[in-house]
């Protein structure tokens, strides 16, 4: 009977981290083509790999993940397929994904239900980043030129918005922008100062940063000490409150990782040694609504719902999960994702394989790509444990998440609640009001910085009926900025706000 349960065979990893020169100024392709050189060496499959794969999924790059966006140094029309020309393959299938950071784990999901049903032979999925690279070049006068012209079949699932037009008008669009708001929200619902949750914060990411100092494809194997995180300092300036630097995803990196997934069958074929598989046993994936429209910024339903669902269909809680990297592209995104699973945060079991996107670097888009390269090397030396991967697209608002192990299921690799999205479409919305007028309370808010200046207030309100907004300080309006930089706790405090031309301003002169 043929076996065509699906196993993940080999992953390969690469970080960039020479002096920038002319001759060795790689672009993302370049650095995917090593990371999957190096993952085909740790296949130790007997028969060359390169031709046998049918489907390459390259993870959208970060500079191309909105709608018109270009890098300045050009880039290919058809990146999958350049990568499959760097690695002599030559693919049935080439895809090139959507945005967001959940989008490795959700292709894992997608090429495991194409393996088991048959439809797939041997599959790759690789992304990279060469931001770091582009900035440099940019920075030194370097003319580079990474344009490429590839004929042939490709599927481009296209970038959307992660945003509404009055999201837009009122400064929500940048991550940096937005994940403050949830940050302030989940501290005050936790009774929380402004400097406990950093404490809190500080002492969470310092863990995360100890990893990274030790991982040999970080970006910044650095070990920043918890006083360090927790301070404000030239090296560490507010970038959002309640974020400093080195409390945010860091992009300027120039590192790839690859994946190649197949059937037990296929890996037999291929003489890949059984010491190489990994398991996927479970999956789900499922989307937020709009920043602006969840009924609580403090949770997130969607990790609630894909954390559980896959824990209870393998019959495992949190504690019995030895090894995992949970998403960590802000604090609140690690925190989120520990409330909504039972886990205590303060935990001394290591929360990442990688050391976390501000410390082993935020290769956009494809972060997750290189912790489940990460998490699966590790479950390869640890047979009897099993591992979770956790990751989030947009701003908390795509998830996908997925149980794996050496072991091999004792069910069928499988979904764990394929109706899920409906679940989630089920529960409750807030009513939204564009045209703000009257006395109202903060339910959120973040102070924006330039060059350690506050620049610009961005609030979360409620009106007495529950009716939400969305406002920004004034221009001109020092006053507000300076109590929004002060000390007082502002969530819950009561505020002005006029709808002036297309946004809602906000005063602390209420009536």
């Amino acid at each position: 009977m043929a076996n065509t349960t699906p196993i993940l065979v080999a992953s390969g990893q690469y970080v960039f981290r020479d002096v920038l020169t002319a001759d060795n100024a790689l672009a993302p392709v370049d650095i995917a083509a090593k990371a999957v050189n190096a993952a085909f060496d740790s296949a130790k499959a007997r028969e060359p790999l390169a031709s046998h794969i049918d489907t390459i999924a390259y993870i959208r790059g970060f500079i191309d993940s909105i709608p018109g966006g270009a890098g300045p140094f050009g880039a290919s029309n058809n990146i999958p397929r350049s990568l499959a020309n760097r690695i002599g393959a030559n693919p049935r299938t080439a895809i090139y994904g959507r945005e967001g950071g959940h989008s490795p784990q959700r292709f894992v999901n997608e090429f495991a239900e194409k393996i088991a049903a048959g439809e797939m032979s041997l599959g790759l999925i690789a992304g990279a980043e060469a931001t770091g690279i582009m900035k440099q070049a940019m920075k030194s006068g370097l003319t580079l030129d990474w344009s490429e012209h590839v004929e042939g079949q490709l599927d481009d699932r296209g970038c959307h918005l992660l945003f509404t037009d009055y999201e837009v008008n009122h400064g929500i669009t940048f991550p940096t922008q937005v994940y403050p708001l949830f940050e302030n929200a989940w501290r005050a619902r936790h009774g929380l100062s402004e400097a406990a949750h950093r404490k809190l914060a500080s002492s969470l990411f310092a863990k995360f940063s100890e990893v990274a100092a030790t991982n040999p494809y970080s970006q910044f194997p650095i070990t920043r000490s918890e006083r360090f995180l927790n301070e404000v300092s030239a090296e560490n300036y507010w970038v959002a409150r309640p974020y400093t630097k080195w409390m945010v995803a860091q992009d300027a990196v120039n590192q790839g990782a690859a994946l190649l997934m197949c059937s037990v069958d296929k890996a037999i074929e291929l003489g890949i040694p059984e010491s190489q598989w990994v398991y996927l046993h479970s999956y789900a994936d499922v989307d937020d609504r709009w920043v602006s429209e969840r009924a609580d910024l403090a949770v997130s339903e969607t990790m609630r719902l894909s954390l559980n669902a896959v824990l209870n269909s393998v019959g495992k809680s949190i504690a019995e999960i030895n090894v995992m990297d949970i998403y960590s592209c802000f604090p609140i995104a690690v925190l989120a994702a520990c409330e909504a699973m039972g886990l205590d945060w303060t935990t001394d079991k290591p929360l990442t394989v990688t050391g976390g996107l501000p410390f082993f670097g935020g290769p956009g888009n494809s972060y997750s790509t290189h912790a489940i390269a990460s998490l699966t090397d590790a479950l390869r030396s640890k047979p009897d444990d099993y591992g979770l991967i956790t990751a989030n697209g947009g701003f908390l608002s795509k998830q996908s998440v997925g149980i794996y192990s050496a072991q091999a299921p004792a069910k069928p690799c499988h979904n764990a609640a394929p109706d899920l999205q409906s679940t989630f479409d089920a529960l409750p919305t807030v009513t939204v009001v564009e045209q703000a007028e009257g006395v109202a309370s903060i339910e959120t808010y973040t102070l924006v910085y330039s060059r350690g200046v506050p620049t610009l207030g961005i609030v979360v309100g409620r009106f007495e009926d529950g009716r939400r907004f969305l406002a920004n300080t004034g221009d001109g309006d020092e006053r507000s900025l300076a109590i929004m930089a002060g000390d007082t706790e502002l969530i819950g405090r009561k505020v002005l706000v006029r709808h002036l031309a297309n946004k809602n301003i906000i005063s602390f002169d209420a009536a």
